[in-house]
C-alpha cells in the first residue's frame, strides 16, 4: 500500500548521509508499522487450492501452480522507495505480493467481475505454423482462450467463495486513492485496518524529520 510525503525521498536520502542510524531506525520502525497488515492478509490465504486442479502444475508454464504456502510467504513489506509508475508516483513504504498464484487470488475479477470476454475462433493460414489449417481462439490478453464461455466467471465464483474483492479506497484514511486498491487479501487487510497503520507510518517520517532537523542543527 503506498503513503505519499512529499519530500520523503529526499529526506530518507538525507537520512542515509547524514545520520545512517537514526535512517536505520526509520526503516525499522516503517517495518514494525506494516508487519501487522502483512500477516493480516496472509491470514486471508486459503490453506487449500480455491479451485480442484489448481494445485497442480499445468504443463505449459503460463498458469502458476498453486501453493497456500508459497502464495502466504509472497506477501512481505518493502521499505526501500520503489521505482516510479508512468505517473511518476513513488511508495516510500508498502506492502508486495510476490507470488504470481497469489497475486492471481488476489486481483481475479478486479477488472471483471464476470470474467474476460471470450476470444475469437480464427482459422490459422501462416504455413509452417504449429497449427496451420486449424481454427484456434485468438484474442488480446484481456480476452480468454478457453472454450468455456463461463470459464472465466466460474473461476471468480470459486474465489469468491474463499475471499471477496474489497475496494480499500472506500476506508477513510486509507491512503492514496488508486483504481488498484481492490483485492481479497492485501487489500482487504489494508481496508479492515482502518487507516490506522496510514496513519502511523506517516507519523513517523514526520518524526524522523523533526529528529533529522534537531540532529542537523546541533552540528
Amino acid at each position: 500500500m503506498p503513503t505519499e510525503v512529499k519530500g520523503a525521498l529526499d529526506l530518507r536520502k538525507a537520512l542515509k548521509k547524514f545520520t545512517p542510524d537514526l535512517a536505520k531506525e526509520t526503516q525499522k520502525e516503517l517495518g514494525a508499522l506494516l508487519k501487522p497488515i502483512t500477516l493480516k492478509a496472509r491470514g486471508f490465504i486459503p490453506g487449500d487450492a480455491p479451485l480442484s486442479g489448481w494445485g497442480k502444475a499445468s504443463g505449459n508454464g503460463r498458469f502458476p501452480e498453486w501453493s497456500s504456502n508459497a502464495a502466504k510467504r509472497g506477501i512481505g513489506y518493502k521499505t526501500t522507495p520503489s521505482r516510479p509508475n508512468r505517473s511518476g508516483f513513488r511508495a516510500l513504504a508498502r506492502i508486495v505480493n510476490n507470488s504470481a498464484a497469489g497475486a492471481i487470488y488476489e486481483t481475479a475479477g478486479r477488472v471483471n467481475p464476470q470474467g474476460r470476454e471470450q476470444a475469437p475462433m480464427v482459422k490459422v493460414l501462416l504455413p509452417g505454423h504449429a497449427n496451420f489449417g486449424k481454427s484456434i481462439r485468438s484474442g488480446t490478453k484481456t480476452q480468454s482462450k478457453s472454450n468455456n464461455p463461463n470459464a472465466g466467471k466460474q473461476f471468480i465464483d470459486a474465489l469468491d467463495k474463499y475471499g471477496r474483492i474489497v475496494d480499500a479506497n472506500n476506508q477513510v484514511g486509507a491512503g492514496r486513492r488508486s483504481r488498484k486498491m481492490k483485492g481479497r487479501a492485501i487489500y482487504r487487510a489494508w481496508y479492515e485496518d482502518g487507516g490506522k497503520t496510514n496513519a502511523a507510518v506517516l507519523k513517523a517520517i514526520a518524526t524522523a524529520k523533526v529528529k533529522f532537523d534537531a540532529a542537523v542543527g546541533r552540528r
